[in-house]
């Protein structure tokens, strides 16, 4: 089975080839989140580097959150046009399993974690026994505090990966919590394309129609829209 996956969950967007859960070919680059410019480009380049055409992918699989709102829906709409076209099957990575399984070299408990705002951050917690990535939890959101409550709770010190790593290591510092940093480890295609791979053998497969970004929480304008909803609620009464 070939995949290609795609990677804009945060500014650095990325695109690799997976054939039989081997990575054949890897690209990426800091387009500064200019995503709708490099990330098709970056695509066509890694085809034609390894002499593959298109139609001959078996499965596209994007990172399809969380992260930057603009980000995602760029990665999830070049994938869903390309599964469309060639009527090819589909799979969503979280970003936080791609994280996980960009640290598949750090063995035992593993925290995935990217910044929602402030001291908040998306995570999730996965088992890495002998190379294979096992969740633990849902994708969620909390403070940086609750995270590392949890954190002393399992008892097990955590690998922590994604680009939230450092953030929340600087937390769990603070807050005298005990974890250790797998330098460099983030979400990306060749992780979420691995990631993808395992799915595909658990039949963990999707159709372009239902492939969507994975918010975990509302936009900016949203929230906006909402409160203003509750404030004319109020006053209304």
């Amino acid at each position: 089975m070939l995949i290609l996956a795609l990677d804009t969950a945060w500014r650095t967007a990325s695109a690799a080839l997976c054939q039989n859960g081997k990575i054949l070919a890897y690209r990426e680059r800091d387009s500064e989140m200019n995503h709708s410019k490099t990330i098709l480009p970056t695509a066509e380049e890694l085809l034609a580097q390894q002499g593959i055409s298109l139609d001959q992918t078996d499965l596209f699989a994007a990172t399809a959150g969380p992260g930057s709102f603009t980000g995602l829906r760029i990665g999830v709409a070049a994938i869903k046009g390309y599964a469309w076209a060639l009527d090819k099957p589909c799979a969503a990575v979280s970003s936080l399993e791609s994280a996980a399984w960009a640290a598949r070299e750090h063995e035992g408990l593993l925290c995935a974690a990217v910044l929602a705002r402030a001291d908040e951050f998306f995570y999730a917690f996965f088992e890495n026994r002998e190379g294979r990535i096992r969740r633990l939890t849902e994708d969620r959101a909390d403070r940086a505090q609750r995270i590392a409550e949890e954190i002393r709770r399992r008892g097990e010190i955590p690998w922590l990966t994604g680009t939230g790593a450092e953030g929340l290591l600087e937390y769990c510092n603070g807050l005298e919590t005990q974890v250790w940093l797998a330098q460099g480890c983030r979400q990306n295609a060749a992780a979420a394309a691995l990631c993808a791979w395992q799915g595909a053998q658990e039949g963990r497969l999707i159709d372009c129609h239902e492939l969507k970004p994975l918010y975990l929480r509302l936009s900016q304008a949203e929230r906006m829209k909402q409160n203003n909803q509750d404030i004319e609620r109020k006053a209304g009464k």
